[in-house]
């Protein structure tokens, strides 16, 4: 979760806002989930995220850039296959993109549709023709 902290957002109550976004359970969700799917909104570049309405500067809002909770709990799924703690070819999340509330990010290439994280993109990248992803196996998570 760290990495989701940037600059003028590393407050010293940063954790505290954090725990009150519900983070416990999220990150109990992914802590071993071999498959993480998401329903959520993006965060406008240069927005906050923490609420997704307050501005900060663009290279603040974190590539992972998932709104509230569920964005915390898709970057504590991710952290764990950062620097070579697990295998980043295990790394299974897929986020559908709801378009979420009036101040969230419109992006055509996600918005109404499955993506998955590219870890060595840092990106999200869309599913082929509007595939969906595979179906849920062994232990997994839908946030």
């Amino acid at each position: 979760g760290e990495r989701r902290v940037l600059g003028s957002q590393r407050t010293p109550d940063w954790r505290t806002r954090v725990a009150e976004m519900a983070a416990r359970r999220n990150f109990l969700q992914v802590r071993y989930a071999d498959i993480v799917y998401v329903v959520g909104w993006r965060l406008e570049k240069g927005k906050d995220q923490f609420t997704g309405r307050n501005d900060v500067s663009p290279h603040e809002t974190p590539a992972l850039d998932v709104g509230g909770g569920t964005g915390w709990a898709c970057q504590w799924y991710v952290d764990r296959f950062a620097d070579g703690r697990e295998d980043p070819a295990l790394c299974k999340l897929f986020f559908f993109d709801d378009a979420g509330p009036p101040w969230a990010r419109k992006d055509p290439a996600t918005e109404g549709r499955w993506s998955s994280w590219s870890l060595a993109g840092n990106c999200w990248e869309p599913l082929e023709g509007g595939e969906l992803p595979p179906a849920p196996y062994g232990l997994y998570a839908g946030i």
